[in-house]
């Protein structure tokens, strides 16, 4: 089955958009590298710890700031004709402000008791909601972007984003602004790509304002509630994991959980690269599934399980060689728990695989239903193993939740599409 992957002709197209999608995502990526080694020798642990709950949190708020509709569009993409799809996305980035307007109300009236639970300054939690907002638009437009194939205007996101968060990162530093420079680094980077963006797909700022048509806002609120536990299990699963380690293991926990998950997120650029481009052929497939292309489905299937697993181990043995040059001493303790951070990370992309499937048949409630216990049986396991196992511990429920729902979500896909070779159109 291998073999026939590597023949097809799916097996080009998916290998050049891969490596341009690796590439491009690959230059934003690489801008945590570059600032490693300046920011864990300008922070301390505590400071570093603050700025990876900062992102954690961000991460975090952008399914509830945005809706998910980022995987909206994804999963209407190919319904809608040019003008219902401006139409829907000006809808959404509209329902965007109006709900970051909502969290940011709530964030600075109970600034006290949300900045105790999250161990985060409470002068601070507007900036994570609006940093929120910027994430869902630019990472939205990046979407748009990629499904129009317009990759020179995706890749000039990157580039602008990425070049601009080093610029003014180590200029507030230097300034003496400590975690805060780089807080509002990241933040001004990310809203002048994000302006970018959306000029590259035509929208301007008096279209923007203007108060959209009443026809697509039940559409969004429906999809985004039903599919959150989906859209957000990622995010969920990491603002988890480094809000359980602050909480139970201290602010400094955080830090080395979000440096070894800095040197494992190398492979997941690799990992995310093809899901990228294998989204938009693997629809595209799907919507005319016969005995021929269900094979061809089958067969990329199976090499992206192999190779994923050997990437993840190469990517591995370089981040251990690598990590004692790039860290502050007072970092080091973190080197060894990248072994869990990759494992889990190889897990959760091939949970991700099975999901695309339930993405394209529209199946949002059952999505959400793996996601939520995901969700949950981290939480359960992180919390008990946290408490013997410390860091280590809440990394392994990760890899065990992500494990659990690969194989449950496997068997379902597996149900529904095994006898199609045989002309059935629904299995399970």
């Amino acid at each position: 089955m291998i073999r026939k992957a590597l023949q097809s002709k799916a097996k080009t197209f998916l290998a050049i958009q891969s490596l341009f999608y690796g590439f491009a995502n690959s230059i934003e990526a690489l801008v945590p590298f570059l600032l490693a080694p300046i920011l864990t020798r300008m922070l301390d642990p505590t400071g570093y710890g603050i700025w990876v709950l900062f992102i954690t949190y961000a991460t975090f708020l952008r399914p509830i700031v945005g809706l998910t509709t980022q995987d909206a569009i994804r999963m209407r993409f190919y319904d809608f004709e040019q003008k219902e799809l401006d139409q829907f996305t000006h809808t959404a980035l509209f329902v965007m402000a109006v709900l970051a307007i909502f969290v940011s109300a709530i964030a600075f009236i109970f600034g006290g008791p949300i900045s105790t639970a999250t161990k985060f300054p409470a002068e601070w939690l507007v900036s994570i909601v609006i940093a929120a907002l910027l994430f869902e638009v630019f990472y939205t437009v990046l979407a748009l972007q990629q499904f129009h194939n317009r990759r020179m205007a995706f890749l000039g996101t990157h580039v602008i984003q990425a070049v601009l968060s080093m610029i003014f990162i180590v200029a507030f530093l230097l300034a003496g602004w400590d975690w805060r420079g780089v807080v509002l680094g990241r933040m001004l980077s990310m809203g002048i790509a994000t302006a970018f963006s959306l000029r590259s797909l035509g929208f301007s700022l008096r279209g923007l304002i203007k108060v959209p048509e009443r026809s697509f806002y039940r559409n969004i609120a429906s999809f985004g509630i039903k599919y959150w536990p989906a859209g957000a299990v990622v995010m969920a699963m990491a603002t988890a994991d480094k809000v359980i380690a602050a909480h139970y293991l201290g602010v400094e926990a955080s830090a080395m959980y979000g440096v070894a998950a800095l040197f494992a997120s190398a492979f997941w650029i690799v990992n995310y690269s093809f899901v990228m481009a294998w989204t938009p052929w693997l629809f595209r497939k799907l919507k005319n599934a016969g005995s021929g292309g269900m094979q061809e489905v089958a067969s990329v299937s199976m090499l992206y399980f192999a190779l994923a697993a050997i990437a993840a181990f190469a990517f591995y043995f370089f981040a251990v060689l690598v990590a004692p040059i790039l860290l502050g001493e007072a970092f080091h303790t973190a080197i060894p728990l990248l072994q869990y951070v990759m494992i889990a990370i190889v897990l959760q992309g091939y949970f991700m695989h099975n999901m695309k499937f339930l993405h394209f048949e529209k199946r949002i409630e059952t999505m959400s239903l793996f996601s939520a216990m995901t969700i949950g049986l981290n939480i359960w396991l992180s919390v008990a193993w946290a408490q013997t196992m410390g860091i280590r511990g809440i990394m392994l429920a990760t890899a065990v939740s992500f494990g659990a729902a690969f194989i449950i979500s496997g068997l379902l896909v597996m149900a529904r599409y095994l006898n199609i070779r045989k002309g059935a159109k629904s299995v399970a």
